[in-house]
C-alpha cells in the first residue's frame, strides 16, 4: 500500500502542476489577443496539458471513489450486499479498463511519425495518455475492490 500512496502523491503533484501550467498558458493566450504578440502554440499546448491533466487526475477520482454514481435503487440494499455490488462494479470497471489498454496503445501507435501542427510534438506521446489513464484506472479499480471488501467487514452493517 505504500507504493500506492507514493503513486497517488505523484499523481496529485502532476495534476496540480499540469493545471497550473494550463492556467499560465491560457493567460498567455489571452494576453496575446490584446497585444501585438502572437502566440500560435498556446492553443495546442493548452489542449495537450488538459488531456494529460485529465489522464492523471481521473485515477485519483477512482482512488477516492468520487465518481458520480446513481445509487437511488442501491440505497435500499443492506451494507453486506452493497459491498459486493460495489466490488462487482469496480471489477467491471477494472476489467473494461484493462481490456481498453491494448486498443489505446494501438490508437497511440497511429500517432507515430505524425506531429502536431504548431509544436511538432509526436502525436504518439499525446495519444499515449489514454494508455496511462486506462492502466491507472485498472490499478485503482482493483485496489477499490480490496478496500471496499476490507473496510465493510470492519464496519459491519450501516
Amino acid at each position: 500500500m505504500q507504493l500506492i500512496k507514493l503513486l497517488s502523491g505523484l499523481l496529485k503533484v502532476l495534476t496540480v502542476l499540469l493545471f497550473m501550467a494550463l492556467v499560465i498558458v491560457v493567460l498567455i493566450q489571452i494576453t496575446g489577443r490584446y497585444t501585438t504578440f502572437s502566440f500560435v502554440w498556446t492553443e495546442e499546448l493548452s489542449r495537450f496539458l488538459f488531456i494529460y491533466a485529465i489522464a492523471v487526475s481521473a485515477p485519483l477520482a477512482m482512488e477516492k471513489r468520487e465518481y458520480v454514481r446513481v445509487d437511488f435503487l442501491l440505497e435500499v440494499l443492506s451494507s453486506k450486499i452493497m459491498k459486493y455490488v460495489d466490488s462487482f462494479i469496480y471489477l467491471l470497471v477494472g476489467a473494461f479498463s484493462a481490456f481498453l489498454i491494448y486498443y489505446a496503445y494501438e490508437f497511440a501507435l497511429l500517432g507515430e511519425n505524425k506531429s502536431s501542427a504548431t509544436m511538432a510534438v509526436e502525436m504518439f506521446y499525446i495519444n499515449l495518455s489514454m494508455v496511462l489513464t486506462f492502466s491507472l484506472l485498472t490499478i485503482y479499480s482493483f485496489i477499490n475492490i480490496y478496500v471496499v471488501l476490507k473496510s465493510e467487514q470492519k464496519e459491519g452493517v450501516r
